[in-house]
Formats: C-alpha cells, structure tokens, sequence
C-alpha cells in the first residue's frame, strides 16, 4: 500500500517542507522544475514539428501552464523547507538566503507572465483555430491542366491541396496567389508539388511562406506584372527573441539553401524585416535561379475559367476601358472581337491565345481609325511608337522593327513590354476610340503627300532609307532595321508642332 501511494506522497512531503533546503531548492526547485517542463516542451516539439499550427500552439501553452504550476509548487514547498531549516540544525543564513531567492523567483516569473501576454493572446488564438492568412481555395482551371491555389498557407492547406490535385490527375502546373502563412505548411506543399513533379507560376502575388511552395516547381515563372516577395521567418511568440531569432535564421537558411538559392540571396532574405517584404526585379529573381524562365504572361485558362458563356466573356471585356469604350462606340466591331475571343474560350485556351486573338482585331481597328483620329491621338500615338520601339530594341530587335511594321505575329508574343507601357497603350486607344470621327479626316494630293515624306526622309541616311522601303533587307538586319525605326520616329517628334500634325495626318490618310 505504501508503494502505491509512494508518487502523491512525495508531492505532499515537499510542499509540507518535509524535506531538507538543499534538495528541495536544488533537486526539486532547480533541477526538476525547471528541466521538466523543457525536457517536455522538447519532446513535444520534436513530434510536433509537421504538425498543424494550433498543435504546437496548445502545446506550448500547456508547457508554460505547467511550468508555472510545477515552480509554484517547488517554489511553495522550498519556502516552507527553509521555514523549518533552523530547526533542523540548519543555519539562518541559509534559510533568509533561499527565500529571498524565491521572492526574485517569483518577481521574475510574474514581470516574464506580464512581458509574454501578447504572445500568450497569439498563441491561444492560434490553438482555437486562428489562422494568418484568409482561407485556402483552389480551382482547377477550365484546361484541367493548371490548379489555382489561393489565400493564406494555412493548416489544413497542404492536406486539401492532395485531395485537390487527387481530384484532377491532369494538372501540370500550381498558380499559387497568396501572401504567406505558415512555414510548416509551406514546406509541405513545397515537398507535395516537388513528389509530384509540378510546374508553378504566379500570376499576381506569391510572398513570404508562398515563395517556399513556388521554389520546389520543376519548372517555375511568372507574369510580367506578376510579385514574388521575400522576408525572413518568424516564430510564433517568440519569448526567447534572440533564440527565436536565431532558430528562425537558421530554418530559413536551410529551407532555401535546399531550394537551391545562393547564400548571398538567402542573405538578403534573412535580412528582410518580417514586417516587409522584398520584392526583387524578375531579372533579379532569375539570376538567383528563383524563376527558371521568363514568360508573358497569360500562360492559363483563367478567362475560360470564369466565363462559362458569351455573356459572360463579354462582361470581363467591359472591365477594360478599351472595350467599354468600344462597345459603346462600336458595337459591331466590339461584338466581332469578343466573337473571336469566344471560341478561343470554348476551345480552353489559355488567356494568352484569347488575349492575342482580340488584340489582332483590335490592331485592325486602331489602323482603320487612325485616319479619322484626332490631331492629339496621331501625336500620342507617334510617342507611343517610340517608347515601345525603344522598349524593345534591348530585347527583340524584330520586335522592335514589328513596332512600325506590324506583321503577322503580334509584338506582344516576341518580348515583354514595361507594365507602365501597357496601361499607356490601353489609355491611347480607348482616347483614339472615343475621339475618332469621320470630320477628322484630310484629304492631300500626291504633291502634298510627296512633299512631307520627302522632308522626313532627310533625316534619315540612305542605308535607313533603304530599310525603309524594302522588307526584305529589314528581314535581313533586324537589327539596323530598328535603330532605323528609332530614328524615323524620332525625326517626326522633332518636327515643329504644326509640321509634326501635317506629316502625321498625311501618313496615316494612306491607311
């Protein structure tokens, strides 16, 4: 019976102060509360590590519940041990000395409560269920070839995306949209994409726990106007802020290391507040290997996706203010356009080839108006056609001849054009829409015609002039070919104003 007892006796016997100040103070107070609660924490930890978040929350909670519990209880049974030292036979010295120690023991432990009750409201918080970022959807795109992932990693995450891509065996490539959540569940949709052998591209946004599940695609891009952002971990309440700090480096530094980053990124990564985020140029991201190719853009079926009728299609048309614009003005080559784009969209096509199909009727149109734009419009339109030729000439120099000799492939699918560059694009031709009007038209004869061409071509030497006419010589040397475009372009804009809307309004009365 008396074995039975045995444990709950010796808890009784040190908070009765039974036994001796210096095991009750080094054994029990020192050595057991403070090892237990720690030896446990580590424990826990190590089976918790691939765990959700709310499992390691509720944990630590636990840890530190039962750390205050057992030095209370050490703490209570040592005051009441040094209260009977003296009559043991002990010194008084002794027993004042080991309890002033509990009272700056218990300061201590209550300013430390005080210090963490923000991080004991995160942690409770996340032990209910909170999460940091908005709920994970996904949606398989209309191809079945391409998984959306969308909102916070969260920690059902990696779980719902198995059973996701379980339900479309046919997806080849993960979009993901987020901006972060937990590392954990980063690095399990980074191991469940790499197992699988899975493309990733991001479309608009992919930042903090994101960019781990993005590094582990086989093959990884993005769109031009697309953000890939970087800052360094951060633990959940981080008590300890130099541990925390340390453990939250050196699990950063091993999770990109194994993704193949350099040091010297990894560096800047680590470097990053985890109040920011580091946004680094897609030139940037594919010398450090973060993307594996460029694109641009539109590389999935997001508008067959969403437009499940022509309706619809239509609708998505009108959120542009060029089409808005159209429909209005011109509503029978605004129905032709969305046509087009229609049956790209009931074949799946991806945005790209929808995108394409309108823009080469759109193009069509921007020539058939031209002659009936405005003085402003054929000016902006000129400007225009120098900054996008001189945008492209670092790039593709037939792209960049293309810009003043459209052919049949359009501009956008040989190089990227400068985000800013696009919006001016989309800008002039719903102006050019609007302010187009068969009163703008001029008639000149051929001597009039003559006369201005002849001037511009002064500007020009005879090997651009020579460019000039022949297609077959621009074909040859696309690159003399374009500093001739940049230099056509930039003889009219140095034209005086009213000679400048005379030569313009001449070359495009031709169209």
């Amino acid at each position: 019976m008396s074995r039975a007892v045995a444990p709950a006796s010796f808890w009784r016997r040190h908070l009765r102060g039974d036994y001796s100040l210096a095991r009750s103070y080094w054994l029990h107070m020192v050595v057991f509360a403070a090892l237990l609660p720690k030896l446990l924490g580590i424990a826990l930890g190590a089976v918790l590590v691939d765990r959700p978040a709310r499992y390691g929350a509720a944990a630590t909670l636990l840890m530190l519940l039962l750390g205050w519990a057992t030095w209370l209880w050490a703490a209570g049974g040592t005051w009441r041990s040094a209260g009977k030292h003296v009559q043991r036979g002990g010194k008084r010295f002794w027993a004042g000395f080991a309890k002033i120690m509990l009272v700056f023991g218990l300061i201590g432990t209550v300013a430390n409560a005080i210090k963490i009750q923000g991080a004991l409201g995160e942690y409770l918080r996340t032990a209910l269920g909170s999460q940091w970022g908005p709920e994970t959807s996904f949606e398989v795109r209309a191809d079945g070839r391409s998984i959306l992932l969308k909102g916070g990693i969260n920690d059902d995450t990696a779980e719902r995306f198995v059973k996701a891509l379980d339900a479309a065996p046919g997806v080849r490539t993960v979009v993901l949209y987020s901006s972060g959540g937990w590392v954990t569940q980063g690095r399990r949709l980074a191991r469940i994409i790499g197992e699988r052998g899975l493309d990733t591209y991001v479309e608009q946004d992919c930042a903090s726990a994101c960019t781990i599940a993005f590094l582990a695609g086989k093959s990884r891009a993005a769109d031009p106007a697309a953000r890939i952002g970087f800052h360094a971990f951060h633990s959940l309440g981080g008590f300890d802020e130099k541990f925390s700090q340390s453990s939250d480096e050196k699990l950063a530094r091993d999770t990109y290391g194994q993704a193949g980053l350099s040091p010297a990124f990894i560096s800047r990564i680590v470097g990053t507040s985890h109040n920011s985020v580091w946004y680094p140029s897609h030139e940037e991201l594919l010398q450090a290997g973060v993307l594996t190719r460029t694109s641009l853009g539109g590389e999935t079926a997001t508008l067959a996706t969403l437009a499940a009728t022509r309706d619809q299609l239509e609708e998505e048309f009108k959120k542009s203010e060029v089409f808005d614009v159209l429909s209005v003005k011109y509503p029978g080559d605004f129905k032709r356009i969305v046509d087009g784009a229609w049956k790209q969209v009931q074949d799946k096509r991806p945005d790209r080839d929808v995108v394409l199909a309108a823009r080469a009727q759109l193009n069509q149109l921007t020539d058939r108006l031209l002659p009936i734009a405005s003085d402003k419009s054929l000016m902006d339109f000129q400007r225009l056609l120098l900054a996008r030729a001189e945008a492209l000439r670092l790039q593709n120099s037939e792209a960049c001849v293309a810009t003043l000799f459209p052919g049949a492939q359009p501009v956008s699918s040989k190089a990227t054009l400068p985000q800013e560059l696009k919006d001016r694009e989309a800008r002039f031709t719903a102006a050019l829409i609007r302010d187009s009007s068969p009163a703008n038209k001029k008639i000149y004869s051929k001597e009039e015609a003559q006369q201005s061409v002849t001037y511009l071509l002064a500007s020009l030497t005879p090997e651009q002039q020579q460019l000039l006419r022949s297609p077959q010589l621009r074909a040859a040397a696309p690159g003399p070919a374009c500093a001739m475009v940049i230099a056509y372009l930039k003889a009219l804009d140095s034209q005086p104003e009213m000679l400048r809307r005379r030569t313009l309004r001449v070359l495009y009365s031709q169209h």
